[in-house]
């Protein structure tokens, strides 16, 4: 009886600590967790949950000061704070110097990518003198500038930015673009948009009341193609067979008036890395230009007054119909449009902008019609016949002006609408808005995150929001021209005003 009792208790001891070590184990688990998510005992015994505050800067190595005090860490690093409102300032010697108040939401990330500090005695090297400047545009990549520097077909493609020594090639776009074969380009150039390698850009020219498009190999000049004009021999598979005869007929009369009349290129966008393939507006159609397979697809959709695109998903604009405009989405390759938004007739004639962004595993719209800004957001776009999932509208707000012109960060990350000298960017990864005034027109993006302007020869930089405003060059800055940092954060190119003429200078940061 005893030994039975004996085995009974230590049974029951057994079941007993094996209870207790799973609750503890439950409990150590429980604390992992709440301490991730960011729970901690405050000063009077509370329990209160903290966010965390992501702080990056470039160069590294800068000292971290939160409300007045210094951290132990320096950059970059996360660190636990609790909700509320916080000033950040980042310093390092021989730098100047960041701050910026943030606001830290429970259990929230705050990413602070963009800290930029200044060297304040940088080596200033001379990379090319030029008399006359008409125009430097680098690529979004930051790896590449191309430069012209009077009205001939003869431009410089410069490239190595972040190189000891950059690379210039001579190049001719001589033929190119129609009256350019005597070696003159009077044209404007309206756009400027360069493929993923920075080897190719798309130009929109206009040269009095003509408009013509064509992307300039930049590699092999020989290889480029004025679109304007290729998509009049291309294979137009939209074409009935009927219409295809009758376009053969007038090609053999070989009238040039005639041919030119057949298409008209109204809007031109790069669908693939390499630049070989185009979403473009063909007599108001949504088509895509194969400049390899030398074919104009289908019309993936009709009656189109605008587009954007962002990998293989559209946003577009109807024209009037019916008195209405529709505003849609579009999957390369799906059977139709989704409808969006609905313009009515009181609004049919308004002022409309559209912008379409992958950004952090989610997707973004916006829609500006007059001053009303919109932001739709989804993880994914419905397809043709499933209206499900829908894009959630998380933001709509009166700006108080009326856009001149409305972008996409090259980097997708902000939607940026512009006039004279107010912007309102909306951030993406915060998903709020600012509007930011200047003193005048000529704000640039100077990397992904920080603008600058040049006011009375210095140029003064900010960043997106306004904040941070300082002069880091006084000596002659031109103003009108693209100044960038490469793509390894090394060198600031910039242009500068000399006695005989031009000079394009770049600064070694770090």
């Amino acid at each position: 009886m005893d030994i039975d009792k004996r085995k009974r208790n230590k049974m029951i001891r057994v079941i007993f600590v094996d209870i207790i070590m799973s609750l503890a184990v439950v409990a150590l688990v429980f604390v992992l967790v709440a301490i991730v998510e960011g729970w901690r005992l405050s000063s009077n015994l509370k329990l209160e949950q903290n966010g965390m505050a992501q702080i990056e800067s470039l160069p590294t190595g800068a000292k971290v000061i939160i409300d007045g005090r210094q951290d132990f860490n320096e950059t970059n690093i996360s660190k636990l704070l609790s909700a509320g409102e916080h000033e950040i300032v980042l310093k390092k010697e021989g730098y100047d110097s960041w701050s910026k108040k943030i606001r830290i939401v429970s259990g929230l990330l705050t990413r602070l990518r963009n800290p930029r500090l200044f060297k304040q005695n940088r080596t200033t090297e001379n990379v090319a003198d030029f008399e006359a400047l008409r125009f430097l545009y680098a690529s979004p990549d930051h790896r590449s500038l191309l430069i012209a520097s009077n009205q001939t077909t003869k431009w410089q493609y410069i490239t190595s930015l972040g190189a000891d020594k950059v690379v210039t090639e001579a190049i001719d776009v001589k033929g190119i673009f129609s009256n350019t074969s005597d070696g003159n380009f009077s044209g404007e150039i309206l756009e400027v948009n360069w493929n993923e390698t920075g080897e190719k850009v798309l130009l929109k020219v206009k040269r009095g009341d003509q408009v013509e498009w064509g992307v300039i190999n930049l590699k092999k000049v020989n290889e480029s193609v004025n679109l304007s004009q290729a998509i009049l021999k291309y294979t137009d598979k939209n074409l009935k067979k009927t219409d295809v005869d009758k376009k053969n007929e007038v090609e053999k009369k070989d009238t040039a008036e005639q041919i030119e009349t057949k298409h008209v290129l109204s809007n031109v966008i790069i669908e693939d890395a390499s630049a070989n393939k185009f979403l473009a507006l063909v007599d108001g159609n949504l088509q895509e230009i194969d400049i390899t397979g030398r074919s104009l697809s289908e019309a993936y959709l009709k009656n189109i007054a605008q587009f954007k695109l962002s990998g293989s998903e559209v946003i577009y604009l109807t024209n009037v119909e019916k008195d209405k405009r529709q505003i849609g989405i579009y999957k390369l390759g799906d059977k139709g449009g989704i409808e969006l938004e609905t313009v009515v007739r009181s609004k049919r004639d308004a002022t409309i902008y559209l912008g379409i962004s992958d950004f952090d595993n989610k997707k973004y719209l916006s829609v500006v019609v007059d001053d009303l800004f919109t932001i739709y957001r989804a993880d994914e776009y419905p397809t043709y016949g499933n209206n499900d999932n829908l894009p959630e509208k998380i933001n709509e707000e009166k700006l108080g002006f009326t856009p001149k012109r409305f972008i996409k960060s090259s980097n997708g990350e902000f939607f940026i609408a512009e006039t004279d000298n107010k912007f309102a960017l909306y951030n993406l990864d915060l998903e709020e808005i600012n509007v930011v005034e200047h003193a005048n027109t000529n704000i640039s993006w100077l990397d992904n995150y920080m603008m600058f302007d040049v006011v009375d020869g210095k140029m003064e930089v900010f960043d997106f929001d306004g904040t941070n405003r300082r002069t880091i060059l006084n000596n002659n800055i031109a103003a009108g021209f693209d100044a960038v940092i490469n793509s390894n954060d090394r060198y600031l190119y910039y242009v500068v005003k000399t006695d005989n003429g031009y000079s394009l200078k770049r600064d070694k940061l770090f």
